[in-house]
């Protein structure tokens, strides 16, 4: 395979895709989704006959594009998935250029950091289950990436994750809104690192309910409660020691900083 081009991707890089994709047989076609693509190949999950050694023809297709891949492939390796799939380990063959230039565009499109097809694919409103299933096919790496500079409808999803380091990552996205803030500090799966930096950050260290949202987590380490609580001035407290739904714990802290 000759050398890569000026800007191109190295061919033993691989990228946390997750692109819609058809394996075309003689007889039948059958949908599935490519992930870890890269250069000299790809994994494919779906359902499929026994196809370790075959030659197969495939279309990969990139969502927010209009560029769509014809590609050959040998399977090389083939194992059981979840749910009666199988993952299947391919590798490209003839590479034209045409098609090399075509694979070139794909890539581009992933590291320019498009959303993942099965976040892509989730409607508005659906459930908690979905959501999870959908975050659980695309890789950490690329859910951790994501999440650091996601767009409003991705944020909304990816606050479902329960990995703490996506929520970390989400935490810094210099997009995300108080009211965004306001729920992700109610998130169980949080780190207290995550919630350090979410007190810590210019953007809401001075909103009150962002600061109790932070005082609520049940995993605050005392020292970062101590100090949110010595934060607040003598109006917010009064404002916020009135306010109903305020958890018990935390309106006696206030109430004893009142003292003092």
């Amino acid at each position: 395979m000759p050398t890569s081009r000026p800007g191109s991707v190295s061919r033993g890089a691989r990228f946390a895709a997750s692109l819609p994709t058809v394996v075309h047989l003689p007889k039948n076609d059958y949908p599935c989704t490519a992930y870890n693509l890269s250069r000299s190949g790809t994994l494919l999950v779906g359902r499929f006959p026994r196809l370790t050694g075959y030659r197969v023809e495939l279309s990969i297709r990139h969502p927010q594009s209009d560029v769509t891949l014809r590609l050959a492939g040998r399977v090389v390796r083939a194992r059981d998935a979840e749910d009666g799939q199988q993952k299947l380990a391919l590798q490209f063959v003839e590479l034209t250029d045409a098609r090399r230039d075509a694979l070139e565009v794909v890539l581009a499109r992933i590291i320019e950091g498009h959303s993942p097809a099965p976040i892509e694919a989730l409607k508005p409103g659906a459930s908690p289950d979905e959501v999870r299933r959908a975050l659980e096919l695309v890789p950490v790496p690329h859910r951790i990436a994501l999440a650091a500079r996601a767009g409003p409808r991705e944020r909304g999803f990816l606050r479902q994750d329960a990995h703490p380091q996506v929520l970390e990552a989400l935490a810094r996205n210099p997009n995300l809104l108080p009211a965004e803030a306001r729920a992700l500090a109610a998130v169980v799966h949080l780190q207290p690192s995550t919630l350090e930096l979410l007190s810590r950050d210019p953007r809401w260290s001075k909103d009150d309910e962002v600061r109790v949202a932070i005082l609520s987590h049940p995993r605050i380490p005392p020292a970062l409660a101590r100090r949110i609580v010595d934060g607040f001035d003598a109006q917010s407290v009064k404002k916020i020691v009135q306010t109903p739904g305020v958890p018990s714990a935390i309106r006696m802290q206030l109430q004893r900083r009142v003292r003092r």
